[in-house]
């Protein structure tokens, strides 16, 4: 739980009304919130997860996650709070959804069913065996989809508080980075590294792709042009250069090519820390030195790499696929300290029925 998340929880539950019921043998729902009772189902699949935070809590030579302190309560105690905590969230959620009239208009309810569907191949005997119905599972998903909507009807474009593309290309720009790269193996044909002269031949080869890529010649042709030259290293050292080429059937059909079609690539994103293409390509990428439109050559011990920025925005489809992920990134914790807020004044009766037959050490049997 973020500290955010901690300080308005505790706020909340200054304020609260929470009870125990007893209610009998009546163990099929596991809190009541504000009139409505919500399935034990639901509770369980919260505790699930909550037994599952927890076990970040063991310390060194710890294995019983219900027999360990957290935050100065014991485990039991700590998990059964943040399943009633988020059953609590569960239910402000499908509040407020009602009080800003949303509907679904995206078959929501159709892709929850699939998702449920799908998921329950997997998950479907352990959470029957806990105690956790299909049906409920479906409402924690659809519940999930419900606290989607509710962020884009304050963040998305056109929302009372929405994020601007301008500040999302801000975020974008700062974390990300595309850039073509050629792969450029320092070895030879057999495998082993390349002495000194090898080396320096290969340093003059990327020069002149760089040059050449320069004055204009597509930077994916002269990738497959390396592609083709490393092959035939291969090819030459394992006796295998110039081997005939399987024949064609005569009734195949091959479809036409033309020498004048360019392959056409908006290269790799790179992100800050990422090991894709290298490590120390991003580290390159993002210290200040390589601007959109410049080359580099990247010296690694066994292999280097051609890389040339170009505009993170190349792809004019980029922005608009990562718009939602960027606003959860930029507004995701104001947005879960506003759903901690909803739940203030709450009238929550929690069944303690329902607490004692469905024992945790359930959610942590092998």
């Amino acid at each position: 739980m973020s500290l955010m998340k901690k300080v308005s929880a505790a706020a909340a539950a200054a304020v609260m009304t929470l009870s125990l019921s007893s209610c009998g043998s009546d163990t099929t729902w596991g809190a009541d919130i504000d009139g409505t009772r919500l399935r034990a189902g639901i509770l369980i699949y919260f505790q699930s997860n909550a037994v599952s935070e927890a076990s970040q809590y063991l310390g060194e030579g710890e294995t019983d996650v219900l027999n360990i302190t957290i935050e100065d309560k014991p485990s039991k105690e700590w998990i059964n709070d943040e399943a009633i905590e988020d059953m609590r969230e569960y239910a402000a959620v499908e509040k407020k959804f009602t009080e800003l009239g949303l509907s679904f208009e995206n078959n929501e309810e159709k892709a929850a069913s699939n998702t449920v569907d799908q998921w329950w191949e997997y998950v479907g005997e352990y959470f029957e065996s806990v105690g956790v119905s299909k049906q409920s599972y479906y409402d924690v998903v659809l519940n999930s989809q419900k606290r989607a909507a509710i962020f884009d009807y304050y963040y998305a474009d056109g929302g009372e508080k929405a994020v601007s593309d301008e500040d999302i290309k801000s975020h974008l720009l700062e974390n990300n980075a595309r850039i073509k790269f050629i792969r450029m193996e320092l070895k030879d044909g057999e495998g082993n590294l390349l002495k000194s002269d090898g080396k320096a031949e290969l340093k003059k080869m990327a020069e002149d792709y760089i040059e050449r890529a320069k004055s204009g010649e597509s930077f994916e042709a002269i990738e497959d042009e390396y592609n083709e030259y490393y092959a035939n290293l291969i090819a030459e050292a394992s006796g295998t250069a110039g081997a005939e080429e399987t024949d064609v059937p005569e009734d195949t059909e091959v479809p036409e090519t033309s020498e004048e079609t360019e392959r056409i690539s908006y290269g790799t994103i790179v992100s800050k820390g990422s090991v894709i293409p290298s490590e120390k390509v991003a580290e390159t990428v993002f210290d200040g030195s390589l601007n959109v439109g410049d080359y580099t050559i990247v010296e690694e011990d066994e292999v280097w790499y051609i890389v040339h920025r170009i505009d993170l925005f190349d792809d004019p489809a980029y922005l608009d696929t990562q718009k939602d992920s960027v606003r959860r990134e930029l507004k995701g914790e104001e947005f879960d300290a506003a759903v901690l807020g909803w739940i203030d004044g709450q009238d929550v009766t929690v069944n303690e029925a329902a607490i004692k037959r469905y024992k945790l050490e359930k959610l942590t049997a092998e």
